[in-house]
């Protein structure tokens, strides 16, 4: 089957801009392939590619022809592109054609160069399993390689996995199957329920890899259906015992939904920090737990330590000399830290959100004292969310303050005044 992309002027250009290495078989895979049979257009400015050789080679020369350099180059030798087409950002992955196997269920695979064919029988569900080859010279169309019947797969909505023991080889494809029951609309067929039943019996996502636990945490959190992925969590359970309070409730529901509407507040809750998101999802989610289980649950997601501490701290406050509980001092509004300011909202009714949102529109009306810029203002200027970010967003404020900026232009100044000395001294 070849599949055309007449219409799609943007794609036909970047691929023509993608160069070849001699010699070597190149393939777009995964999503973007999958999305272009659904939907005849890819949903995201993301794409996968696969080469029959060394993935690292084939990035430097893909960077080099955009005028970027490669990302951090992972242990399995993948790396990570970011480019600018027709103006639009475009994160390009890449991987070196391999097959997976798993001496320790949950531990890390052994990974073997292999042709394309075999790389496809590794994947998750077998919509995720089909490829394009990259002709050379380009066509104006792809032949599509689908040897494990993803296709077919598409047309029913089905998710499979292409073996018994995936969940148990790789506990994080459970929350990627969530993640794309919720995304796709799909369902999984019956082989897949019965071989997720058994996961979740048999303990798999204690052998979790934390580190990709907490990183598909982080995609889940991105998706437009994100309520809706995190509210299977919870109906699904697939922590089974280990963590027997963390299930759907009314209480919860209600402060996940919460959590969902304040993230638009970006001003208020970044200077958490570049995974302020996601920490005041553990919020909604562990308040209320015993302090144990929510230690246990904020190892087995994989939080990194200095984001856990924020939230055990937030839930169960130290008390202070005289009696009352510690909170950082926000500064962002007067007394409370962006965190607390969360958790009241969430143990609030709608009395308490229409305050707050009140407060922040009487706050947004202040000439001078108060920050115009945002974390999304901050990177459109070239910075990083980062800790950093919730730092130089507290010094505008002070600089506001002292009547040193008095404008959002001046502030818009000094950040880039900002960015040029930091880009001198590197």
């Amino acid at each position: 089957m070849r599949i055309p992309l007449s219409g799609m002027p943007f794609w036909l250009s970047f691929f023509r801009r993608i160069p070849r290495l001699p010699g070597r078989k190149a393939y777009v895979v995964g999503g973007w392939v999958r999305d272009m049979l659904m939907l005849r257009r890819p949903t995201r400015p993301e794409i996968d590619l696969a080469l029959e050789g060394d993935a690292v080679q084939w990035g430097e020369a893909i960077a080099e022809s955009f005028g970027v350099r490669i990302g951090r180059v992972s242990e399995f030798r993948t790396c990570k592109i970011d480019v600018l087409h027709d103006k639009v950002p475009v994160r390009i992955d890449i991987a070196s054609c391999r097959t997976d196997d798993y001496p320790v269920p949950g531990g890390m695979p052994v990974v073997t160069p292999s042709s394309i064919y075999e790389d496809l029988y590794r994947r998750d569900f077998s919509v995720n399993a089909m490829a394009f080859p990259l002709e050379e010279p380009f066509q104006n169309s792809f032949l599509l390689m689908d040897p494990v019947g993803g296709y077919e797969d598409l047309v029913r909505k089905e998710l499979r996995i292409l073996s018994p023991a995936s969940f148990e080889d790789d506990p994080v494809r459970i929350f990627r199957l969530f993640r794309f029951q919720e995304r796709l609309g799909f369902t999984p067929d019956l082989r897949t329920s019965r071989a997720l039943e058994s996961a979740r019996l048999n303990g798999a996502f204690l052998r979790s890899s934390k580190s990709r636990l907490w990183d598909e945490i982080q995609a889940a959190i991105r998706e437009e259906s994100r309520c809706a992925i995190v509210f299977r969590w919870l109906l699904e359970k697939p922590w089974e015992n280990a963590l027997p309070s963390l299930k759907m409730s009314s209480p919860r529901r209600k402060r996940v939904f919460a959590w969902d509407r304040l993230t638009v507040h970006e001003s208020v809750f970044s200077p958490l920090g570049r995974f302020w998101r996601e920490m005041l999802l553990l919020l909604a989610l562990f308040y209320g737990l015993p302090r144990q289980e929510c230690d246990r649950g904020l190892r087995l997601l994989g939080v990194p330590e200095k984001r856990a501490r924020v939230v055990r701290e937030s839930l169960f406050p130290v008390p202070s000399e005289n009696g009352r509980e510690k909170t950082a001092q926000s500064d962002i509004l007067p007394n409370l830290s962006p965190q607390m300011i969360f958790l009241n909202l969430v143990r609030g009714g709608p009395e308490t959100f229409a305050s707050f949102e009140k407060a922040l529109a009487d706050r947004d009306q202040q000439p001078l004292g108060e920050m115009s810029l945002t974390g999304r203002d901050l990177i459109k200027e070239g910075i990083e969310p980062s800790p950093e970010m919730g730092n130089l967003l507290i010094e505008i404020r002070e600089l506001r303050e002292k009547g040193i900026l008095n404008s959002r232009q001046e502030e818009l100044d000094w950040v880039r005044a900002w960015v040029r000395s930091r880009r001198q001294k590197s």
